[in-house]
């Protein structure tokens, strides 16, 4: 018994470390398009336009960080993973006889699988706040006169053709003249 609440214990502090090690302190967003000025713009209202526009973006996506929303989803997935695997763990531990080793073997599995779970989820989720990010961003720019460069153009696809098959003709059945090597010719009796 006290082995098993000594695993728990070890996988607890595993848990939360990792959760320490994961954690970074928020940075707020920053727009991952080019802009630029138009003719005839300064420098500095430019960078007024921009400290606008993107404090604008930032008030649209309720100065949430997409590394920090990022982070919070893997370490939530991560312990919700770990008590749930524990609990069906200690279920099928205690099925078979031995609920601490079933506990401990389902914390960390739940662990592994809830971090993975929460790492996608947090994934999309700093994707969602950074497109809505760059869309405010793009629109208030654009209404402020600067011009939003698109992405840039892929490079160009070379497709290479297959050359043109060659054809092969076999040797003829004959080599010159009155020297016959085929199969022998048939000759119909009768009447030629």
């Amino acid at each position: 018994m006290r082995r098993t609440g000594l695993a728990i214990a070890s996988l607890s502090v595993l848990s939360l470390a990792l959760a320490g090690c994961v954690s970074t302190p928020p940075a707020p967003a920053q727009p991952q398009i080019s802009v630029m000025p138009p003719k005839g713009k300064s420098y500095a209202a430019f960078q007024r336009d921009d400290q606008f526009c993107q404090t604008q973006a930032q008030q649209s996506v309720g100065y949430r960080s997409p590394g920090q929303t990022q982070t919070d989803q893997t370490v939530a997935g991560a312990a919700v993973g770990t008590l749930v695997g524990a609990a069906a763990g200690a279920a099928i531990g205690a099925a078979a006889g031995n609920a601490g080793a079933g506990a401990a073997i389902g914390a960390g599995s739940g662990l592994v699988g809830g971090a993975a779970i929460g790492s996608a989820n947090g994934n999309a989720n700093a994707a969602d706040i950074q497109g809505r990010y760059d869309t405010v961003y793009a629109q208030c720019m654009t209404a402020k006169g600067n011009r939003v460069m698109g992405p840039e153009a892929p490079p160009p696809v070379v497709v290479a053709d297959a050359p043109p098959p060659v054809y092969v003709y076999p040797r003829p059945y004959y080599w010159g003249p009155g020297v016959y090597y085929g199969p022998p010719a048939y000759y119909r009796r009768g009447w030629w």
